[in-house]
């Protein structure tokens, strides 16, 4: 005689779905990965963790708050991208992902319409802004300043901007572990930076360009970031 097959598990498993599916309202997502939990931000670069204030740069993974505290201001976050490190021909590692913070009256005063107009506003406005960094991986910030050092160099060639002084910073920290931020701040002509465990000012316009031009400018070392960060910044003062 012919087997059978029993039925009851497949009805049990549609039981249980579609327990499963009335446990949530239709109105929230159950996501199972972080391109799903996409939040309509600025740039659309970040998600929004179900329950949370942060927001998640979608390669690295790092989360950033929607707002910080720096020069006196309540600066809020406008886009982010990840930073590579290539380490052999195609193949490269997160070294940190970036955000951008803006002052929103000081954007907003601009009327940014279009990326090129935001380059400008940001690289030339005197409002305070910040980058932070948050580590992917634990780097000798020896290193992490070398990095930033070797991309500075040829934007303030011919200036008086305070290299030595930067590097020397940068050599005097700890390491930086993963999840460890530093915090650039440009308010007028003076560049803030703030690590886990050490802070400087350095009074410098063209240090304060250099820095966000590293991001920012021409060749930009976090393409995508440039691009979210642009694009939020226009979206803020539309």
């Amino acid at each position: 005689s012919k087997m059978v097959k029993p039925l009851f598990v497949p009805v049990l498993l549609a039981a249980t779905l579609a327990v499963a599916s009335a446990s949530f309202p239709s109105s929230v997502a159950t996501p199972t990965t972080l391109q799903d939990l996409k939040f309509s931000r600025p740039g659309g670069l970040v998600n929004r963790l179900r329950g949370g204030a942060d927001f998640v740069e979608k390669v690295t993974g790092l989360s950033f708050k929607e707002t910080i505290s720096e020069g006196g201001k309540t600066l809020t976050l406008v886009g982010a991208g990840d930073r590579k490190k290539a380490i052999v021909g195609p193949i490269a590692v997160n070294v940190y992902a970036v955000g951008l913070y803006v002052d929103e009256a000081g954007a907003k005063a601009t009327a940014a319409t279009t990326p090129d107009a935001a380059q400008k506003a940001i690289l030339d406005g005197t409002f305070t802004k910040s980058l932070k960094i948050v580590m992917a991986r634990s780097v000798p910030s020896q290193k992490i300043g070398d990095a930033l050092a070797e991309q500075i160099e040829p934007r303030v060639k011919g200036t008086s901007a305070p290299m030595d002084s930067f590097k020397t910073f940068f050599g005097g920290m700890d390491k930086l572990d993963k999840n460890n931020e530093i915090v650039f701040t440009a308010n007028g002509d003076s560049l803030s930076v703030t690590g886990p465990s050490a802070s400087k000012d350095f009074a410098s316009k063209d240090l304060c360009h250099a820095m966000f031009d590293i991001y920012l400018g021409g060749t930009p070392v976090s393409p995508n970031g440039k691009k979210s960060m642009l694009d939020g910044f226009v979206k803020l003062c539309a």
